[in-house]
């Protein structure tokens, strides 16, 4: 989940190449929230900015876990204040740009493959 569609593609591509199949994308905290909640959606692994329309990636992140305690989440910014509120909130921290292979052993970690 991000705002910038560049970013969204990017993160697409490289999610699809390390072999998790169709990857879902939203533009805003608002949807991916509606979808979980409203829709019943239901998504393993989040990927999410800080920074967005609306709400942030924490504030989405605090919804996300009340709906779905089990969905994992990576907030991946560019912001590094970020930081430590995502650790606080049991969130993984991934710095922009993220290299494939931190991204990997992330989603393995997070997917416990590893």
């Amino acid at each position: 989940m991000d705002d910038e569609p560049e970013i969204c593609l990017a993160f697409s591509k490289m999610i699809s190449y390390l072999g998790y199949p169709d990857p879902a994308v939203f533009r805003d905290g608002t949807s991916l929230v509606k979808a979980l909640a409203v829709d019943r959606e239901s998504f393993d692994l989040v990927l999410m900015d800080y920074r967005m329309p609306e709400m942030n990636g924490i504030e989405a992140a605090k919804i996300i876990q009340r709906y779905r305690p089990n969905t994992r989440i990576i907030l991946v910014t560019g912001i590094d204040s970020a930081k430590q509120e995502a650790l606080s909130e049991g969130l993984t921290y991934l710095q922009k740009p993220v290299p494939m292979e931190v991204l990997q052993e992330s989603l393995e970690i997070e997917l416990g493959e590893k």
